[in-house]
């Protein structure tokens, strides 16, 4: 898988995990809609390092986890749900 394959299928399963539609990150980000279906679809074949740290910064999440194939998206779900438990409590 390349570079912007992998970082297309962690943006989508980060935003899966968040309950976030492309929509959402469009709306949180300065980031048009064109450029989220590029990136999502896992076509855009350059994107700027400031629109990386937008779109990790909007997904709460670290940039280089978005590149990382090794990213384990269900960890970082079941811990954010655990801690939003915790503050509940």
């Amino acid at each position: 898988m390349n570079l912007s394959e992998t970082f297309a299928l962690n943006v989508k399963k980060r935003l899966d995990a968040i309950n976030l539609t492309k929509k959402d990150l469009a709306q949180l980000t300065s980031v048009s809609r064109n450029t989220i279906n590029a990136v999502t679809s896992g076509k855009a074949k350059m994107i700027r390092f400031e629109t990386i740290e937008e779109i990790a910064r909007a997904l709460k999440c670290k940039p280089q986890q978005l590149l990382d194939e090794e990213t384990d998206w269900a960890i970082y779900k079941w811990a954010e749900n655990y801690q939003r438990g915790l503050k509940h409590e």
